[in-house]
């Protein structure tokens, strides 16, 4: 792909971003950044630019900080390192469409590239292709072997319709990180998509009973109850901090989940596609 096509692809992508709502101080402060580098010597106008977009992106204003690495692409020749970083941009803007096809572009030189397959994968997954995204992530994880990897190829196989593999998937992603609740809250509701209701609740339990355990665990908790066949358990559970209408609402929509015909379908339900950050 010739870096020329790259850029205006890249140029057309950021204009479509400030027309969908870049706010005036954010194309202001992109105006302001893109000044202050052209002030400095060229062979360090890219590097000044690239650490004003990653502080910008470090700040939240990941739609901004995404139309800074275009610029900079513009200014150069792509690289798999600025690609990738606009590809993880758009991915926490909320554009998946978009940071594929700067995974994609990262890729063509080098189609092992671990980080921009894991990018390409997980934006693969938000835009509801699970069997591109097992393709991507099935290179990525073994090579990263860190959690995004192995959670975000749990999520895949999930919604491909493979609950035992996603469980195994989840379950590598656990041992690395034994201590974090998130991590151990998705073993538990890969554990329940495949049927194994009991560990399912046991480690749902072992999660919502710890002293860091948050409003979404406890949600996650009666969820598995209800899909393990436990209404009842879920309405008597401690739940703190919870309204009675707020619960019996969980209730109600976890009911309609386990009516769902097919494990993919839950997994789509329980929103598996987001199971992961898109950072790592």
């Amino acid at each position: 792909m010739k870096a020329s096509s790259t850029v205006s692809r890249m140029v057309s992508t950021r204009a479509a971003a400030c027309r969908k709502g870049l706010t005036w101080a954010a194309v202001i402060a992109v105006g302001f950044a893109l000044s202050a580098c052209a002030a400095t010597p060229s062979d360090t106008r890219e590097d000044r630019l690239l650490k004003l977009a990653d502080d910008v992106d470090q700040r939240g204003d990941h739609a901004t900080a995404a139309a800074m690495y275009e610029r900079a692409l513009e200014q150069g020749a792509p690289s798999a390192d600025l690609l990738i970083r606009l590809g993880n941009a758009r991915l926490a803007a909320g554009e998946p469409e978009a940071a594929a096809q700067a995974f994609r572009t990262a890729l063509a030189d080098d189609i092992d590239l671990a980080l921009a397959l894991l990018g390409l994968g997980t934006a693969q997954l938000r835009l509801g292709e699970p069997q591109g995204a097992l393709r991507s992530l099935s290179r990525a994880a073994p090579k990263l072997d860190n959690v995004a990897a192995w959670s975000r190829m749990g999520a895949a196989q999930a919604l491909a319709g493979h609950p035992d593999r996603s469980v195994e998937a989840f379950a590598r992603a656990a041992r690395l990180e034994p201590q974090d609740l998130d991590v151990q809250a998705n073993l538990a509701l890969a554990e329940s998509l495949a049927g194994d209701d009991a560990k399912a609740i046991v480690d749902m339990r072992r999660v919502a009973n710890s002293p860091l355990a948050e409003a979404r665990h406890y949600r996650n908790l009666i969820l598995v109850l209800v899909l393990g066949g436990q209404r009842e358990e879920a309405r008597r559970i401690e739940i703190p901090d919870l309204p009675a209408a707020r619960r019996e609402s969980l209730i109600a929509s976890a009911e309609r989940i386990a009516a769902l015909p097919s494990a993919a379908a839950r997994a789509q339900a329980l929103g598996m596609a987001r199971t992961s950050p898109a950072r790592e």
